[in-house]
């Protein structure tokens, strides 16, 4: 795809826009290791990757490539791993970390405003240091930045009280796939130094007869058209959070020779307590743990780990029923020293990933009480991968359960083989009343689920309405057309020609259709010489080309993952 270099760095400054192949590549991958058969479906890299520093760059990005009919990809720091600022048609990616400015913050009213690209680090940095903390935040907080957390949605630190990251946001400022820019919910800024004032109100007017036209509710209540769908539907700029006074951290932890007791433990806690964090750890990942870390000693064990943040005297009376309920469940009650090591691991997942070197993340939500079963199944279900289960329980009964797949991107042909492992474990949610963890890319399939029905088809609606051209972050969410690789186009040639010579030639015989086989060797059929058969195939050919051309994300995965699966069966035997 071409693009004018010259003509964006006019629009972002000439530092902040680069297309060498290097930069463009790094920029195109997020923590999950793919094997070079997925860029059979979808583009290996962007073709620019641009750092804008204010709204006004971006809504001029926008128009631009909605004159170039170029893509655009929202990026934070790339710290998820479901493909949701990854490339599908190549394009533009719009990296905001260079967004990051605190733009407001009033403790009477327990909220802050900053601005997308800013890091859940810097922002807990910038609020404990005046006494307040955030209700939620994710656990890759050391480098996620907050646009990217808001737009994905999902569980974090807090979120057992708390529930979901969308839950904490009071308003939201987002450029619109035409460049519009409009505000939703209660956006809180110093509207003395608002230079996007009269844009947001033109904005604002035009997106309201959006919303009234397809039935849909005021500004104030639509947030969530853009909150948790990957920047499919604009590019969140400026976000308005709830914040919460940073009481007495009591961390907590247990260890649990089965699932069945720690979950039963989880339980009571919950509803004795209402802690502000509750983790769990599998026996497989903390055995993994003991190999990083000297000081590991509750190997094999299940580990529920968690804090509490409250007054004094609320901890005072909960961290008593917290060790009653360990004991009375099986569990032992570990120390201090212990509890502070799983409170401080909370933001470092991805040290696991040193058993890789590559990593293949598959995450679903559940019911708590299905815990037991989803584990012994996943294992059965991997008995040969080296994995790491751990996972975060929230305020509805529910948990995520993060299934770390470890393995050697490297050894190319296994590794490629076995990507259909973490489709498999989203598949699995559902066979237990759950769901898979997020949408992203990989996911497009269990949309309508994840969304629910309604709710999937107002998205629909709503993002024919804002981005009728689909520049916008395409095939997340929604699907759609992918791009097909040389490699996927020979391998659509040859299964047509495969099938059509099956049905030419061993079909008619099998079943004694002899007037099939008669025409077949008649010379009405001979053209220019060739045979019949080979004619037949070649027709074949063109035609599973020309499916493999016109073939959605969905589809492709729906094919090709059972392949994969019977060919990970054959290779280990």
């Amino acid at each position: 795809m071409r693009v004018d270099e010259q003509r964006i760095g006019d629009i972002v400054g000439a530092d902040n826009v680069s297309t060498t192949p290097e930069t463009c590549m790094i920029y195109s991958k997020d923590v999950t290791s793919l094997p070079d058969l997925a860029h059979q479906i979808v583009s290996p890299r962007f073709d620019v990757v641009t750092q804008p520093v204010d709204v006004l760059s971006i809504q001029n990005l926008i128009l631009y490539a909605l004159d170039k009919g170029i893509p655009i990809v929202p990026r934070g720091n790339g710290t998820s791993g479901w493909g949701g600022a990854i490339p599908t048609r190549g394009g533009l990616c719009v990296d905001l970390s260079s967004m990051s400015e605190i733009l407001y913050f009033n403790e009477f009213e327990s909220a802050v405003t900053v601005e997308t690209g800013i890091t859940w680090r810097d922002l807990l940095t910038f609020l404990e240091k005046l006494g307040f903390t955030l209700p939620v935040y994710p656990s890759s907080a050391t480098a996620a930045t907050v646009g990217g957390f808001v737009a994905s949605g999902g569980l974090g630190i807090g979120s057992t009280r708390y529930g979901t990251i969308l839950k904490q946001v009071h308003g939201i400022e987002v450029v619109l796939p035409n460049g519009k820019i409009v505000r939703l919910g209660k956006l809180l800024l110093d509207s003395k130094n608002d230079i996007l004032k009269e844009k947001v109100e033109e904005g604002n007017i035009w997106l309201s007869k959006q919303l009234s036209a397809a039935g849909l509710g005021t500004l104030e209540q639509e947030t969530k058209l853009f909150t948790g769908t990957y920047g499919s539907l604009g590019i969140i700029t400026k976000v308005t959070l709830k914040t919460i006074p940073k009481l007495q951290l009591i961390p907590f932890a247990g260890s649990f020779d089965s699932m069945v007791d720690l979950v039963k433990a989880a339980n009571r806690i919950l509803s004795e307590v209402k802690p502000f964090f509750l983790r769990f750890l599998a026996d497989n990942y903390t055995s993994k743990l003991r190999a990083l870390n000297e000081h590991e000693n509750e190997s094999g064990k299940y580990i529920l780990t968690g804090a509490l943040l409250d007054t004094f005297y609320q901890n005072e009376d909960n961290v008593p029923i917290i060790r009653t309920v360990t004991n009375e469940e099986n569990g032992i009650v570990l120390d201090d020293t212990r509890s502070w090591f799983y409170w401080n691991e909370r933001l470092y997942p991805l040290r696991i990933k040193r058993h890789g070197p590559s990593l293949v993340p598959a995450e679903i939500l559940a019911p708590i009480k299905m815990l037991p079963e989803i584990l012994e199944k996943t294992k059965t279900e991997l008995r040969n991968s080296k994995v790491a289960i751990e996972g975060t329980l929230s305020n509805d009964s529910t948990s995520s359960v993060m299934v770390w797949i470890l393995d050697d991107e490297r050894k190319k042909v296994s590794f490629t083989i076995g990507w259909y492992r973490s489709f498999k474990i989203a598949s699995l949610a559902e066979r237990f009343g759950g769901l898979p963890y997020a949408v992203g890319l990989w996911n497009g399939r269990h949309a309508r689920k994840f969304y629910g029905n309604d709710s999937y088809n107002v998205l629909k609606v709503m993002k024919k309405k804002l981005d009728p051209n689909d520049i916008m972050n395409p095939v997340k969410v929604f699907g759609g057309r992918v791009t097909i690789g040389r490699e996927s186009m020979l391998f659509g040639f040859l299964v047509g020609f495969i099938v059509a010579l099956i049905a030419g030639w061993v079909i008619p015989r099998g079943l004694g259709l002899v007037w099939i086989i008669q025409l077949l060797d008649s010379s009405l059929l001979q053209i220019f010489y060739f045979p019949p058969l080979v004619i037949i195939g070649l027709s074949g050919g063109l035609v599973g080309l020309l499916i493999t051309r016109i073939m959605t994300l969905n589809q492709a995965l729906t094919i090709g993952i059972p392949i994969l699966r019977i060919l990970s069966k054959i290779l280990r035997k």
